[in-house]
């Protein structure tokens, strides 16, 4: 057991439940071997004419194994991928507390933005496959005499879609505001116990950072 749901070597599955409709393979097996009552025969005079002739396609009275294979096969593949198979899946996050994510958002993290917003996606990607809470803080102030403060607590998915709506400012960063709106998390009672932190630097040290 992984915190994805079943791992088997490199490859786990994010909603092994599905994989129980396995089960009714035998059952779709049995429902395509079988085929239409045979048709009624009725005489027709005209007939005559036809006997003697030999038509160069035949129908069939089963349907053929290569083809119930192939149907099974694409059967179980569909039941297979509604499990959500992750291969290789990343290393959870450390601890299973709640997930306070520091990003540094100035002006020295705008030259490889895109490259921070997608470590901010697979961060919190794996948050919400283990139902981690979020607390987003992004460590430059919104705007000029304003402050630094972090988001409330809130599910993976949301915390997501504010980072990806999240942009480079036009000015530093205020770490030592930073840190401030950290102990306030603490203050207020928002963490209960113990979370896990993780900081996305823009790799600029200031002072005692």
């Amino acid at each position: 057991m992984t915190a994805f749901g079943v791992a088997f070597g490199s490859l786990a599955f994010g909603a092994p439940w599905v994989l129980a409709a396995l089960v009714t393979l035998p059952l779709i097996w049995w429902l395509l071997k079988a085929i239409p009552p045979a048709p009624k025969l009725v005489r027709f005079p005209p007939v005559r004419l036809l006997f003697g002739l030999s038509g160069k396609e035949e129908t069939p009275a089963k349907t053929p194994p290569w083809l119930i294979a192939l149907r099974l096969a694409l059967a179980a593949l569909l039941i297979v991928a509604l499990a959500r198979p992750l291969l290789d899946p990343e290393t959870r996050l450390t601890g299973d507390g709640p997930l306070i994510l520091a990003v540094d958002d100035g002006w020295a993290a705008a030259r490889r933005w895109e490259r921070r917003q997608a470590v901010m996606t697979e961060v919190l990607e794996r948050a919400a496959r283990e139902d981690r809470a979020v607390v987003l803080l992004t460590t430059a102030p919104a705007g000029a005499g304003d402050g630094v403060s972090a988001s409330r607590m809130m599910r993976a998915d949301e915390a997501l879609s504010r980072a990806q709506a999240l942009e480079p400012k036009p000015w530093p960063v205020d770490r030592a505001a930073a840190t401030r709106a950290v102990d306030k998390i603490a203050i207020d009672g928002v963490i209960d116990g113990v979370a896990d932190v993780l900081w996305l630097s823009d790799g600029i040290e200031a002072g005692p950072d």
